[in-house]
């Protein structure tokens, strides 16, 4: 079995695991045994919260353990140096992760007594979603994602110029432990700060890296990223208001209502990692022709795709029912078949991908209290990856 392999099952273990504990919690009421009675006061429901979001990181330790300790130290990946310095860094990342999950609840529960009023409820989601897009960058660095660091990136930038684009205003170069840790697009729309990796940096050449940044450039300027946020946004917002639809007149006004919500919100999600991948892959598709027609060259766009693809879960290729229900980031060999079509057979496609969509939308599902962010295979026991996924 492959490594791959390996990550893909312990995340079909994770998900199903937490679906099938959200349908048989619903059918035996279990909101309704943990807590008989309503909160009393605002300490009782904080105390209430935590205990669900305690009882929640207990149950996803075991996976957390299997998919970033035993698993990278059985296949010979980079690892953390032992148990202790894994929990640590898991614990930071959980703390963070729980602060954002408690304090959406408390305020949910506040307007949901004040008013009564469900859509109200579900601005707020919105609004905590949007401070989670803003603060990302911000969010990552509290987590333990990444540590900025100073780099010199005036080759990449030539290369880039040569090209006929530029650096973006707003770069950050940062260190991380997970060799998956490939930065990202941080920040609201028009605001983004673009996140390097430090490894790319110092293991790529100036023109790979360059071709990198293009495709991020490209994310932005074709929409796809835009897309991708407004794709993950909605998602969770019809699935929280349908949540707490049916959970009935106390889903805003207790802590029992607002985790029966949870677990039907987390019956939602299982139903976005089905949908979501196939809107997303188009966006690196995208993301891929724009790099190339700018004037990064193919064979160095496919060393770095190939490159990058080794140091996450080194699976060049994929069946077509794994990659359309499990994967929104195309297998290398699609991607590179893509770049190779010159007659570009797949151009009535293009420009209508949500960039990222699928993983955003797990990262997004926090501030709905949703528990399947974490358990997907692709960070799994990876708390340097819960903020800013792995991706192209």
């Amino acid at each position: 079995m492959t490594y791959a392999r390996a990550r893909l099952y312990l995340g079909i273990s994770g998900v199903g695991f937490w679906v099938i504990v959200s349908v048989l919690a619903l059918i035996a009421g279990l909101p309704n045994l943990l807590f008989p009675t309503l909160d009393a006061d605002p300490n009782e429901t904080a105390g209430r919260l935590l205990l669900l979001i305690g009882l929640y990181n207990l149950f996803s330790l075991p996976f957390d353990l299997l998919g970033g300790y035993v698993l990278p130290r059985r296949f010979n990946r980079p690892a953390p140096e032992n148990i202790v310095s894994y929990l640590i860094g898991w614990l930071r990342a959980a703390l963070v992760q729980a602060v954002i999950l408690l304090g959406a609840g408390m305020l949910f529960i506040a307007a949901g007594k004040q008013s009564g009023n469900r859509l109200l409820v579900a601005f707020l989601a919105l609004v905590v979603m949007l401070i989670q897009v803003a603060a990302q960058g911000w969010i990552a660095r509290l987590a333990g994602s990444f540590t900025p660091v100073s780099a010199d990136l005036s080759a990449v930038g030539k290369a880039l110029k040569h090209w006929g684009l530029a650096l973006p205003d707003s770069i950050t170069v940062g260190r991380s432990r997970d060799a998956g840790f490939v930065g990202g697009l941080a920040g609201l729309p028009g605001l983004e700060t673009l996140i390097v990796p430090a490894a790319w940096v110092q293991s790529l050449t100036p023109e790979q890296v360059a071709a990198q940044i293009a495709r991020r450039i490209g994310a932005i300027q074709t929409g796809g990223r835009e897309r991708g946020l407004y794709l993950a946004i909605l998602w969770n917002l019809i699935g929280f208001y349908i949540a707490i639809s049916l959970a009935g007149t106390e889903a805003v006004i207790s802590a029992r209502g607002l985790f029966t919500s949870a677990l039907i919100f987390n019956l939602w999600s299982f139903l976005g990692l089905l949908i979501l991948p196939s809107l997303s892959r188009p966006g690196v598709y995208d993301a891929d022709r724009f790099a190339h027609k700018a004037g990064a060259p193919v064979p160095t766009l496919v060393e770095v795709i190939e490159t990058l693809d080794k140091q996450q879960d080194d699976e060049p290729s994929r069946t077509r029912w794994i990659e359309t229900i499990f994967h929104p980031i195309p297998a290398v060999e699609n991607r590179v078949d893509r770049l190779h079509d010159r007659h570009d057979q797949h151009e009535r496609h293009r420009n209508w991908g949500g960039w990222h969509g699928a993983r955003m939308a797990l990262y997004l599902s926090w501030g709905c209290l949703g528990m399947l962010g974490r358990a997907v295979h692709c960070n799994s026991g990876r708390p340097e990856l819960w903020v800013l996924f792995p991706g192209d």
